[in-house]
């Protein structure tokens, strides 16, 4: 059982949980705190393929919302949300001022198998240390045309890094290329960051676990 803080920052902010549930499998989004909250405009958003909300759940105070605990309140704030979110799956949290996100669990010893759409898909790196960009495979890949997006705050792609096999890019391995094609990229993500990934045909994407 541990936990990890990551700080966010006014507005969007493209996160993954980087603990499994403790009993295995997903993660409840009551395992997830926020400190920092400002008066119910905080929230969790979770995403379709496409990146359109599909379920978003605001943060209050017990003091706030009159239930047992702070947490997440269903949809209807009828009361504190029982979802849960599947290894792999990243979120959008939207806080009106920064803030402290807190993940808490077990660490995840075993990869994380994300089977995509055709399209966009928003993962990333689900365990509590930084993970290299080359340790994220993807099999499935077609010609050029898949690529890990990272997002600003906004949502914006500020870096883009295409998915070739050896025999495409005639490089020593398959990967992810640089931004200019120049090599493979040799850059890392955080514990906690969540990521886009655009492929073009249904694909799967394996997350490394942590080698304790």
């Amino acid at each position: 059982m541990g936990y990890q803080q990551k700080d966010t920052v006014t507005g969007f902010n493209f996160v993954i949980p980087s603990f499994a549930n403790v009993s295995g499998g997903s993660i409840n989004i009551q395992d997830i705190k926020i400190t920092g909250a400002t008066d119910w405009s905080d929230n969790i958003q979770i995403l379709d393929e496409g990146g359109a909300t599909v379920a978003l759940y605001v943060y209050a105070t017990a003091a706030e919302s009159g239930y047992e605990a702070d947490g997440w309140l269903t949809e209807d704030a009828s009361g504190l949300a029982d979802v849960t979110l599947a290894p792999g799956q990243s979120i959008l949290i939207d806080t009106a001022d920064t803030a402290t996100v807190t993940f808490s669990g077990k660490v995840s010893t075993e990869d994380t198998v994300v089977e995509t759409v055709s399209g966009f898909n928003f993962v990333g790196n689900n365990t509590p240390v930084s993970v290299n960009i080359q340790d994220i495979t993807v099999e499935g890949a077609t010609n050029w045309s898949d690529n890990i997006q990272i997002l600003d705050e906004g949502g914006a792609t500020i870096a883009l890094y295409v998915y070739a096999t050896a025999e495409e890019s005639g490089y020593e391995a398959d990967g992810w290329l640089t931004e200019d094609a120049s090599g493979l990229a040799d850059i890392n993500l955080e514990a906690g960051q969540g990521i886009l990934i655009d492929t073009a045909d249904v694909a799967t994407v394996t997350i490394p676990g942590v080698d304790l």
